[in-house]
């Protein structure tokens, strides 16, 4: 049996989870559009996803050291959001895709950005974060995607931006915005 349709055929489909209470740290704030990373979470046949959207514009890396946080050099504790398992399920798959590609005010910057979480609510500009990575970035542009499909999140740990590599200098962000996805689905019941 064939089926044969003639004409134009369109439709608008737009799907969009809710943007929830802000779960960022006070050290996490620039000067971009957005100013403090907003979190959406939408859920589709069992499937969670979180997206936290972020703005690097006026946070601060020092360069030399990988690992360290990406934040506002004034302090304050530079976290973008939290996995808590009851909210975003057991994390398979995260993503980090860049939007606007990063620039910074008269240093040697990195591109060189990742992910990494934590389990202290309390790293700031500078901090050692350590090496548990969900996404290691590389250096980004705009128009790109990594993709990681080993959760290496603990529960409730915190999500910072962090430095890849230590072969640039410190200074500040002119601009640079990403998109962080997190794909999670609770236990099979």
């Amino acid at each position: 049996m064939a089926m044969i349709l003639e004409g134009a055929l369109t439709a608008d489909i737009a799907i969009s989870g809710n943007e929830i209470t802000s779960t960022s740290g006070a050290g996490a704030i620039g000067t971009g559009t957005p100013t403090a990373p907003r979190t959406w979470r939408s859920t589709k046949d069992g499937v969670i996803t979180t997206q936290i959207k972020f703005d690097v514009t006026a946070l601060g890396a020092v360069g030399t050291i990988a690992d360290d946080v990406i934040g506002l050099t004034t302090g304050g504790a530079a976290y973008i959001g939290r996995y808590v398992v009851a909210d975003c399920g057991v994390v398979f798959k995260t993503a980090l895709s860049c939007v606007e590609s990063p620039t910074e005010d008269a240093a040697t910057f990195t591109a060189d950005i990742n992910i990494t979480s934590n389990s202290s609510a309390a790293l700031a500009y500078d901090g050692a974060a350590g090496a548990v990575q969900p996404i290691t970035g590389g250096g980004m542009l705009i128009g790109t995607t990594v993709e990681n499909f080993v959760n290496t999140m603990a529960a409730n740990d915190y999500l910072y931006i962090t430095e890849e590599d230590t072969t640039a200098t410190t200074g500040t962000f002119a601009t640079g915005q990403y998109i962080f996805t997190m794909w999670g689905h609770a236990a099979l019941a």
